[in-house]
This record gives structure tokens, C-alpha cells and sequence, in this order.
């Protein structure tokens, strides 16, 4: 059975694309994340409970809701303080930022596809669902742009 969850949650974010001519620029988007789950109906007739995945979701997105996504995995980004302010180097150029604004994700740049993985993880690693065998998530950065991971979960 596949249940679609579209509600379309968000959240607004800044980043950059390191490497990228344009897009290494920092700028933002309102992100909307949603997934589809595929599995057998429990006892009660569920795949999932919308309202488990809503909360999940809602609590993902609300992490990064107003805040910067860094990557923690590209060498052209370079740490050079942390504590109340984080400041960091890409290709000679310098930013500073409140560190409770930032938010290190574990990618080598922060894309809409390296996203969807990182939101998929998550997913996987926190479904309390033993029925559902496969997810499909979608991240959109803006309309028309977006990126799909899709993970089976159980054998």
C-alpha cells in the first residue's frame, strides 16, 4: 500500500553551493519537504499514523527553519572559530555568524539532493514503523526544483 504524505511542510533557510559560479553566493529559499511511504496496513488498518509523520517532519523542518545549512564535509570550507560565533573560509572569502543560527549537515554542499538524503537518513534512522518497506522523500528549494531519494527500509 503507498501513502502519500504532501502536505508540503517548509521551512526557510539560507545556504550556499560552494564551487558553484552562481550559487556560491549565500542566499535563501523556502524549502518544502515531503514523503511517501510504502508498506503493509498495521492491525489498526495504518501504514503509517499522520500524525506521527507530520510531528517528525514538522520537528526536521522546524531544526532548520531560519537558519544557515553549512556542510561539515567540504575541504574548501574551513572552521576558523566556534563558540557564540562561528565563523568560517571558502575560497578566501569570510563570514561570520551567531552559532545558534547554524546548522552543519553532514554533506559535502548543501544541494537540494545532498538535503533530501540527509532528510531520508533521518526518516530511516526514526520511523518507529516495522511495517513500512520503502520511503520516497522530495526536497524543494523553490518551484520547479527539487530532488527525490528513495530508500527501502526493509527487505
Amino acid at each position: 500500500m503507498l501513502i502519500e504524505f504532501t502536505k508540503g511542510l517548509g521551512f526557510s533557510a539560507s545556504h550556499f553551493i560552494i564551487g558553484h559560479k552562481k550559487c556560491e553566493h549565500l542566499h535563501g529559499h523556502n524549502w518544502r519537504v515531503g514523503v511517501t511511504v510504502e508498506g503493509e496496513p498495521d492491525e489498526r488498518g495504518l501504514v503509517v499514523d499522520f500524525f506521527d509523520l507530520e510531528s517528525f517532519l514538522k520537528s526536521l523542518c522546524d531544526s532548520y527553519d531560519h537558519r544557515l545549512l553549512l556542510p561539515e564535509n567540504n575541504s574548501s570550507l574551513k572552521r576558523l572559530l566556534e563558540g557564540e560565533s562561528t565563523r568560517i573560509s571558502v575560497h578566501g572569502r569570510e563570514f561570520e555568524f551567531p552559532s545558534e543560527d547554524v546548522v552543519w549537515l553532514p554533506v559535502v554542499n548543501t544541494t537540494v539532493e545532498e538535503l533530501a538524503r540527509v532528510v531520508a537518513d533521518e526518516m530511516v534512522r526514526n520511523l518507529p514503523y516495522p511495517n513500512v518497506r520503502r520511503i520516497t522523500v522530495w526536497v524543494e528549494e523553490s518551484p520547479g526544483q527539487s530532488a527525490t531519494e528513495k530508500r527501502q527500509v526493509k527487505a
